[in-house]
């Protein structure tokens, strides 16, 4: 089980120093995660600590391929909202 950083990550290091298990490194163009080191933070946190601070929504899937952190879960806006709020923005 492992935790995975994909391409939308902007490599701000707000994940590197939470991970309980190091297992976060810098890579190019993004962060990675080593395999066998993530224990995907059990036993240790109830929830996924690089997840709980990252900026970038979906940046990070857990080991189903699911976001951890979907749209939304930041600024606690439903994506449609969002989307609407945006489209009369623009429209302005």
């Amino acid at each position: 089980m492992a935790v995975k950083i994909i391409e939308s990550c902007v490599n701000c290091f707000a994940c590197l120093p939470v991970c309980p298990s190091n297992a976060i490194y810098e890579a190019k163009p993004h962060f990675l995660v080593d395999a066998k080191k993530c224990t995907e933070c059990e036993g240790a946190f109830a929830d996924f600590q690089c997840a709980s601070i990252c900026p970038i929504e979906g940046a990070i899937l857990n080991s189903f391929g699911e976001a951890i952190n979907p749209a939304g879960s930041l600024t606690g806006i439903p994506p449609e909202k969002m989307a609407e709020a945006m489209a009369e923005l623009q429209a302005h």
